[in-house]
């Protein structure tokens, strides 16, 4: 248990990371993030899960009407790495809780601050500072990362390792997605007419090739020969890289069908067959003639891992697009399981 405010400089960082996190479940769909409203009462009910913890809290008014609010959190595998445990939370205590409310149901908020009958309060690093008291709990990523990375060995360049997103370069500058794209006028219209939250898949914890490679936790790459393995943790996604030939396949596939070549030090990544119907969560549709051509590229000292993702789909795209991200390897980490269950019927 210690501050999370003893450096300034990593909780600024936190703050822009909503660009590439909160692209997958933001509470922009469900939450009025122009109206935050405190409550305080009973614990009653704990769901910890991803993509969301999940608790109701029961308070009860001067007239001694009771009223039930759906309250909505981080998910664990954020709170796990920055020392938030499951433990906190007792059934029967009584919590003061800061939040958004919701956009339908007015007894939900998507929680940005809890204070604890001990006195301690954790937040919602993304959007959020401490509320009502220095006696926080947990860290920052940044600080997660930074506290690893102090006494880091010295590694071979190869690109079969751990890779996690790099919190200290995260800034408007060096996101995956783009604000605009070269759409065709049908894409256009496609993309106006979408619905954010009915047709939303990633709100049902579903993905797909390219936007999975997006996900913010951490990505493992494995060695089998005539294969390469992806492991992806968000959505307990498993990747796999023909190096071999094979045929092609008689179905398409939401991850489609990878096979892979060396250009030096580079694995060059070719996906064809992708029938995720999806190239963003802004509405940008994709066909099944979607072509995707990955790079990863280590860097020599074996601490960075460079990628690019050129994206031809002529029914969407009057020319290709060019994605790019960063991985960084932070020692000890590790990819852990998912397990993503949601429903966001009562938002």
């Amino acid at each position: 248990m210690k501050s999370i405010l003893k450096s300034s400089t990593l909780l600024a960082a936190w703050f822009v990371l909503p660009s590439i996190t909160l692209a997958h479940h933001s509470p922009n769909v469900h939450f009025d993030r122009s109206q935050i409203i405190e409550i305080e009462g009973e614990l009653t009910e704990l769901i910890w899960r991803n993509p969301h913890v999940q608790f109701e809290v029961e308070t009860t008014d001067e007239q001694g009407v009771k009223k039930t609010w759906e309250m909505e959190y981080l998910a664990p595998s954020f709170l796990m790495r920055q020392g938030i445990s499951k433990e906190l939370f007792s059934v029967g205590d009584t919590l003061k809780i800061a939040g958004y409310v919701g956009r339908v149901n007015k007894a939900a908020l998507f929680t940005t601050n809890v204070l604890f009958p001990s006195g301690q309060e954790v937040f919602d690093f993304q959007i959020s500072a401490a509320r009502w008291t220095d006696n926080t709990v947990g860290l920052t990523f940044g600080e997660y990362q930074q506290e690893k990375l102090e006494n880091a060995p010295e590694i071979a360049s190869s690109l079969f390792r751990v890779w996690s997103t790099d919190v200290a370069n995260i800034n408007p500058g060096r996101t995956f997605w783009k604000d605009e794209y070269p759409l065709t006028a049908q894409a256009e219209a496609d993309q106006a007419s979408w619905d954010r939250v009915g047709e939303n898949p990633y709100m049902r914890c579903e993905n797909g090739m390219p936007a999975i490679m997006d996900q913010f936790y951490p990505t493992e790459f494995v060695d089998q020969g005539d294969q390469i393995l992806v492991y992806l943790e968000e959505q307990d996604v498993v990747r796999t890289i023909h190096m071999a030939e094979i045929p092609e396949p008689t179905q398409s596939s939401v991850y489609g069908h990878s096979v892979g070549l060396w250009d030096n030090d580079s694995l060059v990544v070719t996906t064809t067959h992708i029938n995720w119907p999806w190239f963003d969560q802004t509405g940008v549709p994709q066909t099944e003639n979607v072509h995707v051509v990955e790079r990863f590229t280590p860097s020599v000292d074996g601490r960075r891992l460079d990628y690019t993702a050129t994206v031809t789909d002529p029914a969407i795209f009057t020319e290709p697009v060019v994605l790019e991200r960063i991985w960084i390897w932070v020692p000890g980490e590790s990819v852990e399981p998912y397990n993503c269950t949601i429903s966001y019927e009562k938002y």
